[in-house]
């Protein structure tokens, strides 16, 4: 499991520690602390660091490319066709 915090430092407290203890109890973590500017920050590369999420980016990619794009008319038929 993968979770992304971002906020300003002012925002960091003690109930920030305390709310990855009760994510992630008893497991070892990583935690990386980089600084984000407007110009460092890249959606795709964000995007695609989970592999699942790469993976499924990079095959919605290949059926666009394939011309199997799939569109639907209304909101309800696109809800209808992801429980299928």
């Amino acid at each position: 499991m993968v979770t992304t915090y971002t906020l300003n430092t002012g925002e960091l407290e003690s109930t920030f520690i305390d709310s990855i203890r009760t994510t992630y109890p008893n497991r070892v973590v990583e935690i990386e602390v980089r600084e984000q500017s407007d110009f460092e920050y890249d959606e795709t590369e964000y995007l695609m660091r989970s592999p699942a999420n790469r993976e499924h980016l990079l095959k919605a990619i290949k059926e666009v490319e394939e011309g199997k794009l799939i569109t639907f008319e209304t909101l309800e038929q696109a809800i209808q066709a992801a429980k299928q």
